[in-house]
């Protein structure tokens, strides 16, 4: 019987050598994150890159998402290699999913949590609203926010690590609003956060989240590099660019300035974090 995922990714991966302008195949989520990953790869080596993001199940029917994707990791090679959001995959260290078997990550949880990083995003801002920036710090901002999902966060990943039910993504994802109150931006946001550690409080408070040790969970996190400063980062990447999105739209209201388009969206955050140079780093050894 034939191997629809073999076939395709042979098929795939002719295309760079039938079309001696493309350098390489790139299997997508979506079509969406063309942008992140065009300008990542533009950044390493200038040139054309074929990008699917849709590609048959082994029933025939056109499927996309990163499961698909994956589907495909026995058949890569550095003409044809997948670009995926790490989701959880990098705090679970799933296997395979690394360079060496050409799969690119993004380390973040998603290519839009890159959009947020807090440096980059308050100097475009400052430097766009300079009269809005005084009112509002989004460094002191997502240095709040950060700490105040990071416990939350050890409790799901040992949740996740253990399969225990007791605290879910969903759970997790529901006490991080997608948008804020003007009220709520005042002193760097702190009412925001007390809404979001309220909306954690009852989940880090049962009598199951009380036996964990964070202590433990904590030095895990800390051998991949993720911490309170930067937890950020690795949760629900909608989540954290919906509010922030939100929250510019409110300190940009009354300006020419739009925030998603000139501030988030604006170009690659600079490659001055480790999240983001890691994923520099595996691009540059698939192409090599």
């Amino acid at each position: 019987m034939s191997n629809i995922y073999q076939d395709q990714a042979r098929d795939f991966a002719n295309i760079p050598i039938l079309r001696r302008d493309v350098i390489a195949c790139v299997h997508l989520e979506d079509k969406d994150d063309i942008v992140f990953w065009d300008a990542m790869l533009q950044n390493h080596r200038r040139g054309k890159y074929h990008y699917v993001t849709h590609s048959k199940s082994q029933s025939g029917k056109e499927t996309s998402g990163s499961s698909q994707c994956l589907r495909f990791r026995p058949y890569l090679s550095r003409r044809f290699f997948i670009g995926i959001d790490s989701d959880m995959r990098y705090l679970m260290q799933e296997s395979e999913v690394d360079a060496p078997h050409f799969v690119c990550q993004t380390y973040t949880y998603s290519w839009e949590n890159h959009c947020c990083e807090a440096r980059t995003i308050q100097k475009r801002f400052a430097s766009l609203c300079p009269e809005r920036a005084c009112q509002f710090d989004f460094e002191a901002f997502l240095a709040a926010y950060s700490t105040v999902v990071y416990k939350p966060l050890l409790l799901l990943l040992y949740c996740l690590k253990n399969h225990r039910p007791d605290f879910s993504r969903k759970q997790f994802d529901a006490c991080i609003p997608h948008q804020c109150k003007g009220i709520e931006l005042a002193d760097n946001g702190r009412a925001l956060i007390e809404r979001i550690a309220k909306n954690f409080a009852e989940h880090l408070n049962t009598p199951f989240a009380n036996t964990i040790d964070y202590e433990s969970e904590s030095r895990y996190c800390h051998s991949l590099n993720v911490d309170e400063g930067n937890a950020y980062l690795h949760i629900r990447g909608h989540n954290l660019f919906d509010l922030i999105a939100s929250i510019g739209d409110l300190l940009c209201h009354g300006t020419s300035v739009s925030f998603k388009q000139d501030v988030l969206m604006k170009g690659l955050p600079p490659q001055n974090y480790w999240q983001i140079t890691k994923v520099a780093e595996d691009i540059a050894t698939i192409l090599r």
